[in-house]
């Protein structure tokens, strides 16, 4: 029987303050989120992600907000801005969540407007404020997380139950904007959560 091997918390760099570049869900993907995870208040092996801070990663960086000097933040934050003002809004489809060894997720299909979205942004953060440093993986794909592992349990008792939750269809993810975040772990409750943010919202497509 496959099992969550172990806490995933712990094999990651402790995280207060890191710095990453996250997308949003809207309103009524979020709501839909919500639904999803309640096959998880059964299990108490795995977290349930607070509904305010449901995300999909577009980059993560090697540092905190406190290691980045402001000229450093300010170039990267004048990068996103020109970056987001040549960015037409687009969606990512999403499948049905899908539990693996470390979480409960749902994830999208990579198309060439994310694909070039992240490129862009792991460009600017290496010219800028992950200067000097190896820079984190670009995400495997567009997912979001519902809720991590934090004890060994099954894997197929979560995606069992996930299967059998009858609910509509995922809305896509629109991604029309960016955040730069300062990230806190809590490696206790398996949950991720922030302070503030800097929102780079898209140029809007031409009036028809």
């Amino acid at each position: 029987m496959k099992r969550f091997f172990g806490h995933p918390m712990t094999l990651w760099p402790s995280m207060r303050n890191r710095l990453h570049v996250y997308a949003l869900p809207a309103p009524d993907l979020r709501s839909a989120l919500v639904e999803r995870q309640r096959v998880l208040k059964t299990f108490d092996y795995c977290s349930i992600q607070p509904a305010d801070y449901l995300h999909a990663t577009v980059q993560q960086f090697a540092v905190t907000s406190d290691e980045v000097s402001p000229e450093e933040m300010d170039a990267f934050k004048a990068q996103l801005k020109s970056l987001a003002a040549e960015t037409k809004p687009f969606s990512v489809e999403l499948g049905e969540p899908e539990a693996d060894d470390y979480s409960l997720g749902v994830r999208g299909t990579i198309t060439s407007s994310w694909a070039k979205l992240t490129a862009a942004v792991r460009d600017a953060g290496a010219d800028t404020i992950n200067k000097g440093q190896p820079l984190p993986y670009a995400p495997f794909t567009p997912h979001l997380t519902l809720g991590y592992a934090v004890a060994e349990g099954s894997t197929e008792l979560i995606q069992q139950a996930s299967d059998q939750l009858r609910a509509p269809a995922l809305p896509p993810l629109t991604i029309n904007e960016v955040h730069l975040i300062a990230v806190h772990q809590d490696v206790n409750r398996g949950t991720f959560a922030w302070d503030t943010t800097s929102r780079f919202p898209f140029s809007e497509p031409p009036a028809q």
